[in-house]
């Protein structure tokens, strides 16, 4: 077969990509002229799916009585000889023709493959290709867009469509609704055949999974009709604001902490006035009870002054709420940190049966912030992981730099947080402990915030992981 076509140098995993990725309709044959890969583009021209351009021969889709390789070596004599384009009517699916200039490259190989472009489509009986414009625009714009026929099969399929719902386009082209998105059931309203009935929607927000990533939608559809009003097809057009959601709902946090700030900011002296009082009172109280041999009766004061000692620590998780203070921030090495408060995580541990893992690059950066601060941050989410683990299990901190920040995570081996439970355990007095007030992990939120950083949890099966990131220096 060498002189029937050009000789590509190149190997099948570039070929494919190659294919998938030509402005033309393009299709690979094998030695014996059956289909191995054809792109979206050619399936739209054709109207075939790709389960069935896959099933097809060179006859199926050229029309030819010559053996592949006579059909090869005429479309070889034509450009050589005669310095003439190779032509040959390409089969669609409605019965009808269309007539096309062909490009042929042969690859290297015992049964190599054959990649044919038809770079112009020609419009015949009804058919026509996207122009080359609108098909770039379809690739490269950066919302998702959907074409139906009036049976709602899919014409064309934007790639952001694809990388949002999860597919591969060609594995979708020309099919109907149903068969391209079986897990999408008709009471979603989101790409289904009643869009031809004229459901249409206007801005309307959907949550959409796709197995891999849960996506935030703002969905758009509407009806092409003809001349008389009959409705021909249809289209889909949804923007991915996934990010704007989760912006929005860090805002509102926000709001909510600086609520609670401000309530805490201007309650806390007149709640720790009377506490102070109290407290005093109850220990004079405790000492004459106990000189007293009273010791039942000194046994509620000593219940008293804990629970007086417990409202003081709320009110102070309020305060950490309200606006900054005037703290200096300076250079911290998070490696003294950690060496300072690991005897008491260690300690807390030890008490539990849980087991602690330290693991850590070597040198750290500095980063800016305060240290004490950042003390009762890692203290808390220790804690919590311990709590988690009910008596067994491991909790692994880990130190490292990241793309030039500092990244503490810290791992634990629990039952881990349910999704549904995964996007509150932030939210002011979200908690699921018995005896919690559902404050330490928004404190720790606002300080990490209030340093440049972030912090966010990760739970796949088994366990927890808190990721917390600091800016280095």
């Amino acid at each position: 077969m060498s002189g029937n076509s050009f000789h590509l140098e190149i190997g099948m995993d570039e070929l494919e990509i190659h294919l998938h990725t030509m402005p033309f309709a393009a299709v690979f044959f094998n030695g014996q002229g059956h289909i191995v890969e054809a792109n979206a583009i050619l399936l739209q021209a054709t109207g075939h799916t790709y389960e069935e351009i896959k099933q097809k021969t060179y006859q199926d889709l050229f029309v030819t009585k010559d053996s592949f390789e006579g059909w090869l070596s005429y479309c070889n004599i034509m450009r050589e000889r005669f310095s003439q384009t190779p032509r040959s009517l390409l089969r669609l699916k409605s019965g009808g023709t269309c007539m096309c200039d062909l490009m042929i490259y042969r690859g290297n190989g015992e049964d190599a493959i054959h990649y044919i472009i038809l770079p112009g489509i020609q419009e015949a009986q009804g058919q026509s290709t996207f122009p080359f414009i609108y098909q770039q625009i379809v690739r490269e714009v950066n919302l998702g867009i959907i074409l139906l026929n009036k049976e709602a099969r899919i014409l064309e399929i934007s790639n952001k469509a694809c990388t949002i719902l999860g597919v591969r386009k060609t594995e979708i082209i020309n099919k109907k609704i149903e068969e391209a998105f079986p897990g999408m059931g008709e009471e979603q309203g989101f790409i289904s055949s009643s869009l031809l009935s004229g459901v249409t929607v206007s801005d309307k927000p959907y949550s959409w999974n796709n197995g891999e990533q849960r996506f935030e939608l703002i969905v758009d559809s509407d009806v092409f009709r003809d001349a008389e009003g009959q409705i021909k097809g249809g289209y889909y057009i949804f923007k991915n604001i996934t990010n704007m959601r989760s912006l929005e709902e860090k805002i509102e946090r926000s709001d909510r902490l600086a609520m609670i700030g401000q309530i805490a900011a201007g309650t806390a002296h007149e709640i720790r006035n009377p506490l102070t009082s109290i407290n005093g009172f109850l220990q004079m109280m405790r000492e004459s009870l106990e000189e007293a041999g009273m010791q039942k009766e000194k046994s509620y004061t000593d219940i008293m002054l804990i629970e007086i000692k417990r409202i003081n620590d709320l009110v102070s998780e309020f305060l950490l709420l309200s606006k900054q203070k005037e703290i200096q921030y300076k250079l911290v090495d998070i490696e003294q940190v950690m060496l300072e408060i690991l005897p008491i995580i260690k300690n807390e541990a030890l008490l539990q049966g849980i087991e602690i893992k330290v693991q850590q690059e070597v040198p750290l950066p500095l980063i800016i912030g305060d240290r004490e601060l950042l003390k009762q941050v890692f203290l808390n989410i220790s804690k919590n992981g311990i709590e988690a683990m009910g008596g067994k299990g491991q909790l692994t901190v880990r130190i490292a730099s990241n793309q030039g920040n500092l990244e503490i995570t810290i791992h634990d081996s629990g039952p881990g947080i349910p999704p549904y439970l995964a996007d509150k355990i932030f939210e002011p007095f979200f908690t699921t402990k018995e005896n919690g007030t559902g404050l330490g992990l928004p404190v720790c939120q606002k300080i990490i915030h209030d340093m440049g950083g972030s912090i966010r949890i990760s739970s796949k099966g088994f366990g927890t992981t808190f990721h917390v990131i600091l800016p280095s220096c």
